[in-house]
């Protein structure tokens, strides 16, 4: 369908996207636009840029409260923001999502430094067994 609509391949590519972030298929999404967005004419499309940093965005978030941000893809978002940004200087929603990423990254750093180290941890979870357990013995 692509190559038969040359002049609207963004635009296909961009409802692609929306549906399926509609169908909570957002890994897909995220992969269709790392394919795509290197590529002629889509590299250039702040919309693609500013649809992947948000969908890096929304997968880097924690699964549970205490969980920290997924750092990669923080940065996978800052970076789309970042070229949407460079597209379009005017872009308000990459400048406002650039804003709040530096803090999100403090956040992360907050709750790593907070965390034991996984030695520290290893060692403290260590427990040690005076019954040793008894071979069972093939019959």
């Amino acid at each position: 369908m692509m190559l038969r609509n040359q002049d609207d391949r963004e635009h296909i590519l961009q409802e692609l996207i929306i549906q399926l972030i509609q169908s909570e298929r957002h890994r897909e999404a995220l992969d269709e636009l790392e394919l795509y967005l290197p590529t002629f004419p889509y590299q250039n499309n702040p919309i693609l840029h500013i649809y992947a940093g948000l969908i890096s965005l929304y997968l880097a978030q924690p699964s549970a409260p205490n969980d920290a941000f997924n750092a990669a893809l923080l940065r996978d978002a800052q970076f789309h923001f970042e070229h949407a940004q460079s597209v379009d200087p005017d872009n308000v929603v990459a400048q406002g999502f650039l804003n709040r990423i530096p803090a999100l990254f403090n956040t992360q750093q907050t709750r790593q430094a907070n965390e034991p180290d996984s030695e520290e941890e290893d060692i403290n979870s260590m427990v040690l067994d005076d019954n040793p357990k008894r071979k069972r013995v093939r019959t």
